[in-house]
């Protein structure tokens, strides 16, 4: 929190200046390595997605089949708004409002799917469990007493805070002059 109000106050945004494409491009390499681990991760571990939704046939059959109906749906359709992103089949504009919130409106879209009626509507799908209250899992309060701290922690928490404020820093700034290109 110290290094992220230092850089405000100093107005650490002119220092973007020194920062060349290179080091942009490399943020962005850690992006795309970050998910394509990810995607790894659920290929080998496909047999927890499957978990997931062959769990969906013990609330019914046509539970299960819908769950796997909306699961491809997702997918085909996602994919189908990046498709018509680099087609040119719309106006511009449209193209790139599909491409840039395809994914969020895909996503939006199909939360609701199940409620829209008829035979949807009755079918009963098993959801993830939450707690009645707002409240932490282990029931520790919100904020960390951090005077409670011991100095040997705080010191041992310093580097992860410059690793996060770099990410941080480097996140925001190259966000915003993606966006004003």
């Amino acid at each position: 929190m110290i290094m992220h109000y230092g850089i405000a106050i100093l107005n650490g945004v002119v220092f973007l200046k020194y920062v060349t494409r290179f080091s942009c491009d490399v943020f962005g390499f850690y992006v795309c390595a970050i998910y394509i681990q990810k995607g790894v991760q659920v290929c080998f571990l496909s047999c927890r997605l499957r978990q997931v939704l062959v769990s969906q046939f013990e609330a019914g059959q046509s539970s299960g089949y819908l769950s796997i109906a909306i699961a491809l749906l997702v997918l085909i359709v996602g994919m189908s708004f990046q498709v018509i992103g680099r087609s040119k089949l719309f106006r511009h504009a449209v193209r790139i409002f599909l491409t840039d919130y395809g994914t969020i409106l895909t996503i939006v879209f199909f939360t609701g799917f199940p409620h829209f009626g008829g035979e949807l509507k009755s079918t009963q799908l098993l959801t993830l469990p939450t707690s009645p209250a707002f409240e932490t899992t282990t029931g520790r309060g919100w904020l960390v007493d951090f005077w409670t701290l011991s100095v040997g922690n705080i010191f041992l928490a310093i580097p992860f805070a410059v690793l996060l404020t770099i990410l941080f820093y480097m996140d925001h700034n190259i966000s915003v002059t993606v966006l004003r290109v």
